[in-house]
C-alpha cells in the first residue's frame, strides 16, 4: 500500500513538469504582439517587406525561445520559421555570416526535432545534460580557432563588423549543436551569441529587431537557470 501512495505522489510531481504556459510566457507574448504593432504604425525607414520580416521573426522567436526552455522539442518548428525569414533580413542588412548560419540552421532544426523527440520523458519534457570540464575545454580551443578563420572569410566577403559577425555565427553554430545534443551550456552559448548580435543591430534594425535580440539575451539567462533544474530532475527520475 505504502509502495502504491509513493509512485502515485511521484507521478503528481513528475506531472507538474508539463509545459504549460505561465504568466512569464503570456506577457512574452504581448510584448511581441505590442511591438509588432507599434513597428507597422511607427517605423517607415523601412520598406513593408522588410517591417513583416522582422515582425515574423519577433513573434517565432519568443514562441521558439518559450518552448525550448521548457524542453519542449516543438520549440524546432518555430526555429525553423525564425531561420528562414532570418535569411531574408540578413541578406538586407549585408550580414553574410548571418545569413550563412541561418542557412545552415534549418537542416538542424529538422535535426533537433527528431532528436529530442527520441530523447524526452514520458511528459515530453527533454531528458537534460551537462558539459563535463574536458569537453569545456576543447570546445573553447575549436571555437577560437573556428572564429578567426571564418573572420578571414568574411573579410574577403565585404561583410560588416566581421570580428562580431565571425564570433556571433561561431557561437551559434556551438550552441545549435549543444542544443541538439541537449546540454544545457547551449544556453550560455546562446547569452554570448545573442549580446553580439544586439551589439550589431543597435542602430542598423528597426525597433522589432532590436526587441527580439534583447529578449533573446534575457530569455537565455532563464534558459540556463531552467535547464539546471531540468538536468538535476533527470538525476532523480
Amino acid at each position: 500500500m505504502l509502495e502504491v501512495i509513493i509512485k502515485e505522489a511521484k507521478d503528481r510531481n513528475t506531472a507538474t513538469r508539463r509545459f504549460r504556459f505561465g504568466l512569464l510566457d503570456w506577457l512574452c507574448v504581448a510584448v511581441g504582439i505590442t511591438v509588432s504593432i507599434v513597428t507597422i504604425l511607427t517605423d517607415q525607414s523601412r520598406p513593408l517587406p522588410y517591417a513583416v520580416a522582422s515582425i515574423a521573426l519577433l513573434n517565432a522567436g519568443i514562441l521558439e525561445v518559450i518552448l525550448g526552455i521548457n524542453g519542449r522539442r516543438s520549440c524546432y518548428i518555430f526555429a525553423l520559421i525564425s531561420a528562414s525569414v532570418s535569411i531574408f533580413i540578413a541578406q538586407i542588412d549585408h550580414f553574410y555570416g548571418n545569413l550563412l548560419i541561418n542557412v545552415y540552421y534549418i537542416p538542424i532544426s529538422l535535426i533537433g526535432f527528431y532528436a529530442w523527440g527520441k530523447h524526452s520523458d514520458k511528459n515530453k519534457d527533454v531528458i537534460a545534460r551537462k558539459l563535463t570540464t574536458k569537453q569545456i575545454i576543447i570546445l573553447g580551443i575549436i571555437f577560437v580557432i573556428s572564429s578567426l578563420g571564418l573572420k578571414l572569410i568574411l573579410d574577403s566577403m565585404g561583410s560588416h563588423s566581421t570580428m562580431l559577425d565571425g564570433i556571433a555565427t561561431i557561437m551559434i553554430v556551438f550552441a545549435s549543436l549543444l542544443g541538439v545534443l541537449r546540454y544545457r551550456e547551449q544556453w550560455l552559448a546562446w547569452l554570448i551569441a545573442d549580446v553580439l548580435l544586439l551589439i550589431m543591430w543597435i542602430g542598423t534594425g528597426g525597433p522589432a529587431i532590436i526587441t527580439i535580440r534583447a529578449f533573446f539575451v534575457l530569455s537565455s539567462i532563464y534558459g540556463y537557470i531552467n535547464w539546471c533544474k531540468l538536468v538535476k530532475g533527470n538525476k532523480r527520475s
